[in-house]
């Protein structure tokens, strides 16, 4: 079985560096998982893009966690990061999970992550271990942390370690783990600084890793702080779809590896409850797809739009590339004239019915753009 999504995407305290995994040979269906020198998550050697959802499946029946896949498959998204509940159910979750062409990270709480390894390294949807949530809550030591990656590594060398934490503490984790992922919920009483915040916590997040050759992927928002927090943040909203997309490339120029939203299911929110956000995301699926080779091997280039919340880069590869402009500011259109840092001949809208309009002139890309919105533009170079 081909597990298709690896090609449609193509798409603190100092860390001292891990010990070196022990050479191995890697099982003849096992699936060779490691990170590239610039963060890019390669299986078999191919460059691959992490896209996909949490499912939090502590209180989930094995059925209830298969049907999530199913969906979350069905809607083209190749990646899931689930909750292994026990070793008697969890291989045939992973063996849907190859049929259906979605890789897995797995969080334990009480099996063992050793006991979690050693059972099913071998299966090949399995994209990595999810070693720590909230890593920077306080209960994590770096020492204990840095342990448990060496453990996980010497006894599975072929997939990843995976953490995640919601605050630039994670910097001080940074060479702990072959992927740090950043967390980015801003949406709650939509104050105007909220929305832009993504930009910088998965730059700061990506600054840190890349210091040590690691991975930043970015957990981004797809729920209601209002399901998990009620006095805090009593009458919030979940994000709308369009601010969800805003986040989602603004993760993008900030440089993530993967992306991974938050969440589709958890004790209080299932995303499919709430059907104008679920189709929403979904519709993002095509757009990843067309634009991820670029993502991958492309080279990037930050574009300073000396402007406040707003963000753009360009990735070029051969006589081609992609420009994205993001507008995390509510409020009024703001006009822009952005200097390319390359020469470009031609500039067009990438995907119809979203939102574009700005023009090419020598050097510069210009026009105006709405509040939340973002450009998406393909470049002959």
């Amino acid at each position: 079985m081909a597990l298709a999504y690896s090609q449609i995407f193509k798409v603190g305290s100092y860390c001292p560096p891990a010990v070196a995994a022990p050479v191995t040979l890697t099982p003849k269906n096992q699936r060779r998982v490691e990170i590239r020198v610039d963060g890019t998550t390669m299986i078999d050697n191919k460059p691959f893009f992490p896209f996909g959802f949490y499912h939090v499946s502590w209180k989930s029946t094995a059925q209830e966690r298969k049907s999530a896949l199913r969906d979350i498959a069905a809607a083209g998204f190749n990646t899931i990061h689930v909750s292994a509940t026990n070793l008697e159910d969890y291989g045939e979750f992973l063996d849907e999970a190859e049929r259906l062409g979605v890789y897995v990270l797995t969080e334990q709480n009480s099996i063992g992550l050793l006991n979690l390894i050693n059972a099913f390294k071998q299966k090949p949807a399995v994209l990595g271990w999810s070693i720590a949530d909230d890593v920077d809550n306080g209960k994590w030591s770096v020492e204990n942390l840095l342990k448990s990656h060496q453990q996980a590594k010497t006894a599975d060398p072929n997939h990843i370690t995976y953490v995640s934490g919601y605050s630039n503490k994670i910097k001080q984790f940074a060479n702990c783990s072959d992927v740090i992922a950043r967390q980015s919920y801003p949406i709650k009483l939509r104050k105007p600084e909220e929305l832009p915040a993504t930009y910088s916590d998965i730059s700061n997040a990506r600054e840190a890793a890349a210091k040590f050759n690691r991975s930043t992927y970015a957990n981004l928002q797809t729920y209601n702080w209002d399901s998990h927090s009620s006095k805090k943040y009593a009458g919030s909203q979940a994000p709308t779809f369009q601010e969800v997309r805003n986040m989602t490339y603004q993760a993008l120029v900030a440089g993530t590896k993967g992306i991974l939203y938050y969440t589709y299911h958890d004790s209080s929110w299932h995303l499919p409850d709430n059907p104008d956000l679920w189709e929403g995301v979904k519709s993002l699926v095509p757009e990843l797809k067309l634009i991820s080779p670029l993502l991958l091997d492309g080279e990037f280039q930050k574009i300073d739009t000396k402007m406040s919340n707003i963000v753009a880069g360009i990735w070029t590869r051969e006589n081609q590339g992609v420009a994205v402009v993001v507008n995390s500011n509510y409020g009024k259109p703001r006009e822009v004239a952005l200097e390319l840092p390359i020469a470009v001949r031609e500039a067009r809208s990438m995907f119809q019915n979203r939102p574009a309009g700005m023009a090419l002139k020598p050097g510069k890309l210009f026009g105006s753009i709405d509040p939340l919105d973002v450009h998406v533009y393909r470049l002959i170079l």
